[in-house]
């Protein structure tokens, strides 16, 4: 193959989220775009993958993970090796093997907030044409060997049988100061960087079991010490987000969820004139500066070096002259993801206590957060379940995803079946297991990017269920607004539609 042109005004290397709204956005923007990514896939490491594929990412990933004596690899399988840790993988039976491709597994099971940044950036772009989300069905907490569903609601909280009315009462008046503005108020001056759990308790004299549900079901926090101000500001973010299309506050991508919307962005990317290569022939190597400005690369499916004014990648594809190594706290986290053939029973719907006998029983859910409490010494987990309804697997099967803080050290496997088990006692017919290490980049110590690349920065936090959709989005257009530079393109701004119309719908509680 040869590509038209041997000069772009923007190469973007991979294909993830950020990767696809950047590109999406810059040639929107007028900007000849060429999109790379040396997988067979769109979506990088947020791709929705068949079974197959998943076993083949996994394998990938489970070979000898040595930083040079990969003779053959490249940079960013190098980079993938040690990102990604302890993989495994169990055989495809006969059956899933024949359905493998009736399967739509994502590499970054996430859920996004009715209001946020990825939200806007979908009906701005008009991206959202291309993909398709359903509501979350609820949340529950995991206690006393049952999942219990949280209440999403005021009228969920007046229902729930086991909240003594006193209670109730309480529970409210901490739901209304989440959903003010409480910046200023004096029940939290001096007290914002206390823990979570310690401030709902004490503030609103709420009871463990009802404190634990609103800070990990509704605040999502990661653990019991998480800051009260940045844990309240996110649980005021999921509070306002309900109602906006339905009774959740969190949206469920079809298909996949967050790499099937990459590739709604790649889509719009080529429509407005984007180039793309993928596949071993767009693997890029010998990526430099030019001295002249901008930079250079050369990929196989081309046969003249390629030129470009700015380069928008994520670090796995740089060699470490650009890249250099990250310094900072390093979180493991083991991920895991089965395939169950029996209905976790947090997804059955039981008739309410005082339903008339003729009344019609709610129909099961297809969809569920589960979140195992931390206990001992044991961290926070969670699970996302996902069924047929949402376009991941064949009927009478469900995805569950599992994610937990992990040992650099641990076993996936191992650390994260416990919480399976619980889940579905059945067992399951696929199972696939790995450790992820991010490293927390420290302000004093991130190296700047030379001129012409755009590095994106990738979540590490704690909340990468609720949050990390959201934060790619925003790197996308950090990255846009790097290469657009103050003051070109004027009236060209971010997705901008046609006479400056803004989203009518859009964030301004934010």
């Amino acid at each position: 193959m040869e590509l038209e042109s041997d000069k772009y005004d923007v190469i973007v290397l991979g294909t993830g989220l950020a990767e696809s709204i950047a590109a999406a956005a810059l040639a929107k923007a007028g900007k000849s775009v060429l999109h790379l990514d040396g997988n067979e896939y769109y979506g990088g490491d947020e791709a929705s993958l068949t079974l197959d594929e998943l076993a083949a990412w996994t394998h990938a990933r489970a070979g000898a993970s040595g930083t040079s004596s990969q003779a053959g690899s490249s940079e960013y399988l190098r980079a993938q090796r040690i990102r990604f840790t302890n993989a495994t993988t169990t055989p495809l039976t006969p059956a899933l093997q024949a359905d493998r491709r009736r399967y739509a597994i994502s590499l970054q099971p996430a859920l996004m907030p009715s209001r946020g940044a990825l939200v806007s950036t979908l009906i701005s772009s008009d991206v959202s044409k291309y993909v398709s989300f359903r509501l979350l069905d609820g949340v529950s907490i995991w206690e006393d060997d049952a999942a219990r569903r949280v209440p999403g609601g005021k009228e969920d909280v007046f229902k729930d049988k086991t909240v003594s009315l006193l209670d109730k009462r309480r529970l409210m008046k901490a739901l209304m100061f989440i959903g003010s503005e409480f910046e200023d108020d004096e029940q939290l001056k001096g007290h914002e960087s206390d823990g979570i759990l310690d401030f709902l308790t004490a503030t609103f004299a709420l009871p463990p079991r009802l404190a634990a549900a609103v800070t990990y079901a509704i605040a999502h926090a990661s653990s019991p010490t998480d800051p009260a101000l940045a844990s309240l500001v996110r649980a005021r973010r999921y509070l306002r987000s309900m109602g906006r299309y339905g009774s959740s506050a969190f949206l469920v991508g079809q298909y996949g969820g967050a790499g099937e919307v990459a590739q709604g962005y790649c889509r719009a990317c080529a429509v407005f004139g984007g180039t793309y290569v993928l596949g071993p022939p767009a693997m890029p190597d010998a990526i430099g500066v030019a001295e002249g400005g901008g930079v250079t690369l050369k990929i196989p499916g081309h046969p003249r070096p390629l030129a470009a004014g700015h380069l928008v990648s994520s670090d796995d594809f740089l060699p470490p002259t650009l890249a250099p190594a990250a310094s900072g706290a390093v979180r493991t986290t083991a991920r895991g993801v089965a395939v169950v053939t029996a209905q976790p029973a947090v997804l059955k719907r039981a008739p309410q206590p005082d339903a008339d006998e003729d009344e019609a029983v709610a129909e099961d859910d297809d969809t569920a957060v589960v979140v195992f409490p931390p206990s001992g010494d044991a961290p926070l987990a969670r699970a996302l379940i996902m069924g047929e309804g949402t376009g991941s697997c064949p009927a009478g099967q469900w995805i569950v995803y599992l994610w937990t803080e992990a040992g650099a050290g641990d076993d996936a496997a191992a650390t994260l079946r416990p919480f399976l088990e619980r889940l579905a006692p059945n067992g399951a017919v696929f199972e696939s297991y790995y450790l992820e290490h991010s490293v927390e980049p420290s302000s004093t110590t991130t190296s700047p990017s030379p001129p012409g690349v755009v590095r994106l920065e990738t979540y590490t936090g704690g909340q990468t269920l609720t949050e990390a959709l959201d934060f790619a989005a925003e790197a996308g257009r950090a990255a846009f607004d790097v290469v657009l530079g103050p003051g070109e393109h004027e009236g060209q701004g971010f997705f901008e539609k046609a006479g400056g119309d803004e989203d009518e719908a859009g964030d301004d509680d934010e």
